[in-house]
């Protein structure tokens, strides 16, 4: 546990650098125990977001912590049971002072976790309070204004009766916006599940995949075909559902994209709609660290671009991408 501190550290156990487990224990009425990483420091205003998967059978519950101390009080998004006696689960936020449970809000409807991960983040900015689970093709949205934490804190994750947890993809990240519900980034009447489509060379997949990271630490939804398309999947097929399920598509422009007909299919009919008149999905060129001018196909070089490695230019395009 040398980055992270937990309420009892028997029951976390960091795999590699990657994975975090919680298994068994807890204390009081709720069995709950918690662990905050310590190397991102005390963060007053951000997001926090993980990969969570409940390993346990029976009741069960976890979650997200943010403005954690080392003395049981912090900010919690998290599942539970709405009645231990029932398998119904429901998302909660509540305050944890000191130990004390304070309830804060709670979603109207269940949430039908997947059997595998899902994907929990947890916004906080200035006493609003955002948390957000997909499950598979759902999304369950919680917002409230939580003010009892007031001072910067760590962010980490919380389990309940005794929970086994497995936590990936882990990214805990600073902001000086408030964040933009998901309910006001309709457009025209559809929901889109993704607000990106990541369209890259193959040569380029790493730095994509860190790229697709750190949009997701500040809840933006992304199609990457190396997390959306498994063995034995249409590739044609799973594409296109991502194409029409994408609010953006982003080109992500590098030395070889130019050559390859994937990304050229990916992107080309979306870009003809929008040429066409059609608003509805609109194509943004992404320049990856070592893209040229030059590189970046005739069609898209009267279009304003993004620069990945240009932090003030990233973050303006991720607040747009907020709002829009």
């Amino acid at each position: 546990m040398s980055s992270w501190h937990a309420s009892n550290s028997a029951e976390w156990t960091p795999v590699g650098d990657r994975m975090l487990t919680g298994h068994g224990g807890g204390i009081g009425p709720y069995a709950a125990s918690y662990a905050i990483d310590l190397t991102s420091g005390p963060v007053l205003n951000g997001s926090v977001s993980a990969d969570i998967l409940l390993t346990g059978t029976g009741v069960t519950g976890a979650g997200l912590v943010c403005r954690a101390d080392r003395d049981w009080t912090f900010v919690a998004f998290y599942t539970a049971p709405q009645d231990v006696s029932e398998g119904t689960t429901v998302a909660r936020l509540g305050v944890f002072q000191e130990g004390v449970l304070t309830p804060v809000a709670q979603l109207a409807e269940p949430v039908e976790l997947e059997r595998g991960y899902n994907h929990f983040s947890l916004e906080f900015f200035s006493g609003q309070m955002r948390g957000e689970i997909r499950a598979g093709d759902r999304t369950y949205e919680l917002t409230a204004a939580c003010p009892h934490v007031p001072f910067a804190g760590h962010a980490g994750l919380v389990k309940f009766y005794g929970a086994g947890v497995l936590a990936t993809s882990w990214s805990v990240e600073r902001t000086r916006i408030p964040f933009v519900p998901a309910a006001s980034r309709r457009k025209e009447g559809q929901v889109f599940q993704y607000d990106v489509f990541l369209c890259h060379a193959r040569e380029t997949a790493q730095e994509v995949h860190d790229i697709a990271q750190a949009l997701k630490a500040r809840g933006i939804s992304y199609w990457l075909d190396t997390e959306q398309i498994t063995y034995g999947d249409r590739v044609t097929e799973k594409i296109e559902e991502g194409l029409r399920n994408s609010h953006y598509v982003l080109p992500c422009i590098s030395k070889g994209l130019m050559e390859r007909s994937w990304c050229r299919a990916e992107y080309g009919g979306i870009l003809n709609a929008e040429l066409s008149g059609d608003s509805t999905r609109i194509v943004v060129p992404l320049m990856l660290a070592a893209a040229e001018p030059d590189d970046i196909p005739l069609l898209f070089r009267d279009k304003r671009r993004v620069t990945s490695t240009n932090r003030v230019e990233f973050d303006r395009f991720i607040d747009f991408l907020l709002s829009n």
